[in-house]
């Protein structure tokens, strides 16, 4: 006699998981101020009283989904530097940023309508600074690099700095190899290991 298998049952990790995704891919084809929760909600096969109680602010959606993707990139970055051992330090922190912004450009239209929506919702343009940020010091521990203390403090805050002075280049970069967007991270980069050094934020090279 054959039984029906009983159903896996969804965790609330895998819950959340699917919300942020759902999020990000909104945030694709919709303004942030035009996604509500019954739009999420309908683009998730999962409870909407629950989704609602996990995610009761619509920004904590957009830290999930945008956590939850950088955790994959930098998953993929620590295991690529993993085969690249002969790598510097500067030459890793590069290939960090443009592997996000490679991994990043399917959502080029969420970035911008999320950069549109921050600069009247203080809480969201908090959750952006906040995720860049975090994967900045990533990208600077995993590379190797010293993340502690003020100096790492200002480490971390000067390659977001880096990071970001490049999205308005990487917005209208059309090239298939990001290759306008990688000539801006490394000017920028080399601009800002010189005022590091000068600041002997970092040891001169």
């Amino acid at each position: 006699m054959v039984t029906d298998m009983p159903k896996q049952k969804t965790t609330i990790d895998e819950i959340r998981r699917d919300v942020g995704k759902a999020m990000l891919s909104c945030l694709n084809d919709h303004k942030y101020t035009d996604i509500t929760f019954d739009v999420i909600a309908a683009a998730v096969s999962h409870d909407a009283a629950l989704v609602r109680r996990l995610f009761p602010d619509m920004t904590q959606m957009v830290h999930q989904g945008l956590r939850d993707f950088d955790d994959e990139i930098m998953e993929s970055f620590a295991e690529d530097l993993a085969d690249d051992v002969d790598a510097e330090i500067k030459e890793r922190i590069l290939e960090g940023l443009i592997v996000r912004y490679e991994a990043y450009r399917p959502f080029k239209l969420a970035i911008k309508n999320l950069n549109i929506a921050s600069v009247s919702n203080p809480v969201l343009a908090s959750v952006t600074i906040h995720r860049l940020t975090d994967v900045s010091r990533t990208i600077l521990e995993l590379s190797g690099d010293d993340t502690s203390g003020i100096f790492g403090l200002l480490r971390v805050k000067g390659l977001a700095g880096v990071a970001l002075s490049a999205q308005r280049e990487w917005f209208r970069d059309e090239t298939s190899d990001m290759s306008s967007t990688i000539r801006v991270l490394d000017q920028r980069l080399n601009q800002a290991q010189e005022l590091a050094e000068t600041l002997n934020i970092i040891p001169r090279q």
